[in-house]
């Protein structure tokens, strides 16, 4: 699509033929200098008359017009809309997700650590698609609004940490804040992918609230229950021995949430089944969406080159005319 990103230099396109008008006007006006009387003095003035007679200089007028045209930057937008899903990712990285209960390689991994290699796998596998980012602990926080540079995500994800917005869990915070981030987009497309090993514990928005919020602007929740029941290990410090805490996981309102705006429930006891439920999510329906950071193409050089071109092609001839 053609756009004009300064449009205001439209407004100079007469003057080109108003600066012609009123040197035409100039040169008819009779001189005011003290002259000799001569007996064919009106045929001469005949003859000067036709002299100065001349066609409109086309070549000058719409070369300046050119320019003008170039002033005004003619842009090429990409008009790039394709099939795709919009993805708000909220993390949960309260000091519970230290708990080291799932296993990579054998070896034994926080929930935090894992959560972020499988949320950068999903990533990876995206064409197309609309993601954000949102980390809450006792608040929640937008690290990415909602873009189509993945590799941006992908970045901020590797940055994540345990203790960078607290210690407590306040989801609904989470939720109020990716449903604000959501609600300018399409109803058919507003995701909120919603990670957590917890209850609500911190935040001045009760999940139950929040949840009327997404359920007003039609945002689906797909809760993410992350963490095995029972005591896990827990590391508590570098100088402390590591404990075995059992940490709280309020399923019922987690399962509330999904049931009531049209997501779903999913408890991910290992790291096997939190990528069986990232491929399932991503089974949801897609909907056409635009490209939204392809930078415009700058078409101002086409005019400009035109019109320098016009207007030395008009001063040769008039070189010319005045050899002749």
């Amino acid at each position: 699509m053609l756009s004009l990103a300064t449009p205001i230099w439209l407004l100079a396109l007469p003057l080109p033929f108003v600066f012609w008008w009123l040197a035409q006007q100039r040169q008819q006006q009779p001189a005011q200098t003290t002259a000799l009387y001569h007996p064919q003095a009106a045929l001469l003035a005949s003859l000067s008359q036709q002299g100065r007679k001349r066609s409109l200089p086309w070549l000058w007028l719409v070369g300046c017009c050119l320019l003008l045209l170039a002033l005004t930057r003619p842009q090429w937008l990409a008009d790039d809309e394709h099939q795709g899903r919009n993805f708000m990712l909220a993390i949960d990285i309260s000091s519970s997700m230290k708990a080291q209960d799932f296993f990579i390689n054998g070896q034994a991994v926080n929930r935090l650590d894992t959560v972020k290699q499988v949320i950068q796998q999903f990533i990876e596998q995206r064409h197309g698609d609309r993601i954000g980012l949102i980390v809450f602990a006792d608040d929640a926080y937008t690290l990415a609004p909602m873009t189509t540079d993945l590799n941006l995500i992908q970045r901020l994800t590797q940055d994540i940490d345990q203790g960078m917005a607290g210690q407590k869990t306040a989801l609904g915070q989470a939720i109020a804040l990716g449903v604000k981030r959501l609600e300018q987009l399409p109803g058919e497309s507003r995701n909120l992918i919603l990670l957590t090993d917890g209850s609500n514990t911190a935040g001045e928005i009760h999940p139950l609230n929040a949840l009327a919020m997404a359920k007003l602007f039609k945002v689906k929740i797909y809760s993410i229950g992350v963490g095995n029941p029972g005591k896990v290990l827990f590391q508590r410090g570098p100088v402390e021995k590591p404990d075995f805490i059992e940490v709280p996981l309020d399923e019922a309102l987690l399962q509330q949430l999904a049931d009531e705006t049209g997501g779903r429930y999913f408890r991910a006891g290992d790291t096997q089944g939190l990528h069986n439920i990232i491929s399932d999510i991503e089974k949801s329906e897609t909907v056409s969406l635009a490209q939204q950071n392809t930078p415009p193409s700058e078409w101002y050089l086409l005019p400009l080159l035109a019109g320098l071109t016009l207007l030395t092609l008009n001063q040769w001839q008039r070189s010319r005319e005045v050899m002749a």
